[in-house]
């Protein structure tokens, strides 16, 4: 008996259940347009990279920067191809990026120019391959394939940006000027964030901005991930220039504008908190130089000034939210428990709305969202990974997620130099980051995810350079022994 086909399966004349390579060509050719665009940005765009990059450092630094910042646009420049926009789950379609495009530049670059320092095992390499092979496996099993091989593309192009990321650092030797190429992407983001945060709020009049994004929640998660570290590095390095200590310093008040303009109560919250760490991490353990002292005073001034100013919407977020969100989200949540209970590897990648837009079961309980035609998704991160890959799979999503925050904490927790304190601000974001995945499934996003990847990647790369550090000192008190 054949089934009747869903809405999106209508539109793009696909079946998403047991969907053909065959069929996914044939959506593909139908929207040749975009392989225009990509076959142009690939055939010329990437050499254009690659040549500059290996020929000059400066080159190499500036794309890295602009790579950076391109994640503010990832929705706008971005082509997805066999695009299933009405689709209600967090991937829908197999994107390729402007980021994309730049790191396969960077990389061909680095192979071309210093292939000798490229970081071939990079760490935790095999528990992250392990998590990917089970992400086959699983998508492979479930019924709406097509919608788990987006996600499976989705996390071979940030394990990519991961390589990408910390082989830019390696091939740099793990100096101060390639983290000023990082640090100069954070400034111009905040800077963007803030002045289009501002133009919305204040000049259009929106009352939750959204930024770049489609919704609002998802500015506090891309911020949060980049805030303490961006203000540690402003705070603590006394090497760098007023004009760049100017730039950081209000972009990291950028980010924090951009967050509050929300109306996210978690993003206020965290936000705060991610301030008061950065001071605490860069000054702990530390001469306080005259610059240090008028930057946190000037700061603190700020944070009260800034709160004096959006207390009415504070207020009137945290007493007035509707208790109809909250209700919503239980009864996604209950639905992914439901689902992880009856299926031992999940629903599949991508598949929880899919599956509770199917199987009526699961949405018997719906009072608030019961009249939607189309699933929702489960905000609560690890609820919907629960769903969709099992509890084995939420639980290694867990364990990846705590080794390597721990590896950030235990490497930077002596507090000695730049690197290290980088390091425990970058855990902060990171942390900060899965604790809204509580309430929130924007990870899954990719414009959240690149922000998460570059941050992972460079903490790794502050880990290597930590340990040259070490044995650098070990050999030179053996010389003077």
């Amino acid at each position: 008996m054949e089934r009747e086909l869903s809405q999106q399966e209508r539109k793009y004349n696909v079946p998403a259940k047991g969907s053909t390579v065959w069929q996914v060509l044939c959506v593909m050719i139908r929207n040749d347009m975009k392989y225009v665009i990509f076959t142009l940005a690939l055939v010329l765009g990437v050499p254009v990279i690659a040549g500059a990059t290996a020929f000059s450092k400066q080159l190499k630094r500036l794309a890295f920067s602009v790579m950076v910042v391109s994640f503010l646009f990832g929705s706008k420049f971005s082509i997805n191809i066999m695009s299933m926009e009405f689709y209600r789950g967090p991937v829908r379609g197999f994107e390729v990026t402007f980021a994309d495009i730049i790191a396969m530049g960077l990389v061909i670059g680095m192979l071309l120019r210093t292939g000798s320092k490229i970081i071939w095992h990079p760490r935790f390499l095999f528990p992250l391959l392990a998590f990917f092979v089970f992400a086959i496996i699983n998508v492979q099993k479930s019924m709406y394939q097509v919608y788990g091989w987006f996600v499976v593309w989705q996390l071979f192009r940030m394990g990519f940006m991961y390589w990408c990321v910390l082989n830019f650092f390696a091939t740099e030797d793990f100096d101060h000027d390639a983290i000023l190429a990082l640090m100069q992407g954070y400034i111009a983001t905040g800077w963007i964030l803030g002045a289009i945060s501002f133009k919305q709020k204040y000049l259009d009049g929106i009352y939750r901005t959204n930024a770049f994004f489609d919704h609002s929640n998802t500015v506090p998660s891309f911020c949060l991930i980049i805030l303490c570290v961006l203000l540690t590095w402003v705070i603590f390095d006394s090497n760098l220039s007023k004009v760049r200590f100017v730039l950081g310093f209000f972009a990291s008040l950028g980010l924090v504008f951009a967050i509050f303009s929300t109306g996210s109560r978690t993003g206020m919250v965290t936000a705060a908190g991610s301030m008061v760490c950065a001071i605490v991490i860069a000054i702990h353990k530390t001469q306080r130089t005259g610059r240090m002292r008028f930057t946190i005073a000037f700061l603190i001034a700020c944070m009260v000034l800034g709160g004096l100013m959006v207390m009415d919407t504070v207020i009137d977020r945290f007493l007035n939210a509707p208790e109809s969100s909250g209700e919503a989200r239980n009864e996604f949540e209950i639905a992914a428990i439901m689902m992880a209970d009856d299926f031992e590897i999940g629903v599949g990648l991508n598949q929880y709305s899919q599956i509770l837009t199917d199987l009526k079961k699961y949405r018997e309980h719906f009072e608030v969202m019961k009249n939607e035609e189309e699933g929702g998704v489960a905000h609560h991160i690890y609820l919907l990974t629960a769903a969709e890959m099992g509890y084995g799979g939420m639980y290694a999503f867990i364990s990846i997620v705590v080794l390597f925050g721990l590896s950030m904490v235990i490497y930077g927790i002596s507090w000695k130099s730049l690197e290290q304190r980088l390091l425990l601000a970058l855990a902060v974001g990171f942390f900060v980051l899965f604790l809204i995945g509580f309430y929130e499934w924007v990870i899954r996003q990719s414009t959240v995810l690149y922000q998460l990847v570059v941050a992972v990647g460079f903490g790794q790369a502050l880990i290597y350079s930590v340990k040259l550090q070490k044995r650098k000192q070990s050999r030179s008190l053996g010389g003077d022994q």
